[in-house]
């Protein structure tokens, strides 16, 4: 589970950094799925410094995913209308969101695949 916290974490840094530059108004707000991946990187490298922690650090991991979650997941909706309804974007934000949004969920179900896992060990 370590691995894909590992790359999630890196997918929402590279996201971070790719929308600050994408964007044109070179707003700092772009750099927060790059804070979540920092977090999430942090922790896991926690976990490998304290193995005998590592469910915590896991449960931590999941919290911050979900925090993700309840940030980006209004750009669902823009995401979708503009897919279907096609109403055009006002900028890159929404994308970056929902990118963030389906990371983070992916994050949560694969957390949750591997404790119900191990409970069922």
């Amino acid at each position: 589970m370590n691995n894909a916290f590992q790359k999630i974490a890196l997918g929402l840094i590279v996201l971070g950094i790719g929308s600050y530059f994408i964007s044109e108004s070179r707003s700092l707000s772009a750099f927060i799925p790059s804070i979540l991946g920092l977090i999430v990187y942090g922790f896991v490298f926690l976990a490998g410094k304290f193995p005998n922690q590592h469910k915590h650090f896991a449960h931590a991991n999941l919290f911050v995913f979900a925090m993700g979650c309840g940030g980006t997941y209004k750009a669902v909706p823009k995401i979708f209308c503009h897919l279907f309804c096609e109403t055009p974007l006002e900028n890159f934000a929404p994308i970056a969101q929902f990118t963030a949004f389906v990371l983070c969920l992916a994050a949560i179900i694969l957390g949750v695949k591997s404790f119900v896992d191990a409970r069922k060990k």
